[in-house]
């Protein structure tokens, strides 16, 4: 049994993801070798949850496969005592490491399903059961973590892996239920795999999650509003002033401020030529909103997936979100609202 960090999971890394890929593939029986396929289990017992993960490790063990688990420490404990001396050839990780960041998860996980040489495609397959940390989500990260769940199906599209979400029914909420299916193409129920009759494309999802009103907020602190390039070393002034005031330090600033940027440049680029900053501060966190005028982005899915390694244009948003504690986006033919979250530790 080999036990890691977050280490291969929670960095973010810049890769190259084909979102038009229409290769043919499809989810099928997970002892299938082949494309990617994305499952969820829905369990509410040990039981449940072992007739289902057990036959899946087994599987992957059977094909020569590297299996690797992350998952609650009471699921790793309950899985490893059923497995006895093997698992000795599965890899652990915990949850509450590897699934701290939804970005920068997807980044590290589509890192992990593809080999370092890119004219060489995996020659073993990856099998993956996943938990997802659910503990004291808000609702928009429970969004961001709905999203990231109908990310992987683009991020990972023909990838030579098998996933296998669980989720307790015990721990999440009904909400969280009811996203699985329309993000998992396939269901784990009763030891058998079935389509999931309510998956939605990841761009149908992603464009119903941009549409998605953003919650009420009280007047900001600090407000600007911009129209040049020249403007925005004010809005990082403003910005660097503000997390100084909560007591953020410069490693956490710095790549924050970044991202405000970023997102403040596309407004100039692509949401009519100009925008408002505005900028909230509680304890300990930092809020900024860049809200333009433009007519919506055009793909929902711009700024989702990874870039190529190296790619200095056009990952703007990509890059704003991997810099930022939470990023949220509203997005409509009137404009696009972006919020930008930082958390003081």
């Amino acid at each position: 049994m080999v036990m890691e960090g977050a280490e291969d999971w929670s960095s973010g890394v810049l890769c190259c993801v084909d979102t038009n890929r229409d290769d043919g593939s499809r989810c099928g029986d997970s002892s299938v070798k082949g494309p990617l396929t994305h499952q969820a289990l829905l369990y509410g017992s040990e039981e449940e949850f072992l007739a289902a993960t057990i036959p899946f490790i087994h599987q992957g063990l059977e094909h020569d496969e590297q299996v690797q688990i992350t998952t609650t420490d009471r699921n790793a404990g309950w899985l490893q005592a059923a497995l006895g001396a093997t698992a000795e050839q599965v890899t652990f990780r915990a949850s509450s490491q590897c699934y701290r960041h939804p970005v920068r998860a997807l980044a590290a996980k589509y890192r992990t399903a593809h080999p370092v040489n890119r004219d060489e495609q995996r020659q073993r397959r990856l099998r993956i059961i996943g938990e997802p940390w659910w503990t004291a989500r808000t609702a928009p990260e429970a969004k961001e973590w709905a999203r990231y769940e109908s990310l992987v199906n683009a991020a990972l599209a023909g990838a030579n892996v098998a996933l296998l979400c669980t989720y307790d029914t015990n721990a999440v909420e009904e909400q969280v239920i009811n996203q699985v299916a329309r993000t998992h193409p396939e269901l784990v129920e009763c030891g058998q795999v079935r389509p999931s009759a309510h998956y939605s494309d990841p761009a149908a999802f992603n464009s119903e999650c941009n549409a998605s009103p953003l919650a009420e907020l009280p007047a900001p602190a600090l407000w600007l509003r911009f129209s040049r390039t020249e403007q925005l070393a004010t809005l990082r002034d403003f910005v660097t002033s503000q997390a100084g005031r909560v007591g953020a330090n410069s490693r956490s600033v710095g790549p924050f401020v970044q991202a405000v940027d970023e997102v403040a440049t596309n407004a100039i680029k692509h949401g009519g030529g100009s925008g408002v900053l505005q900028i909230w501060t509680g304890p300990q966190t930092v809020l900024c909103e860049v809200s333009d005028t433009g007519a919506g982005l055009p793909d929902p899915l711009a700024g989702q997936l990874p870039y190529p390694p190296g790619q200095l244009r056009g990952c703007g948003l990509w890059l704003a979100r991997q810099f930022s504690d939470l990023l949220e986006v509203h997005s409509d033919p009137a404009g696009t609202t972006v919020r930008l979250h930082l958390t003081v530790s």
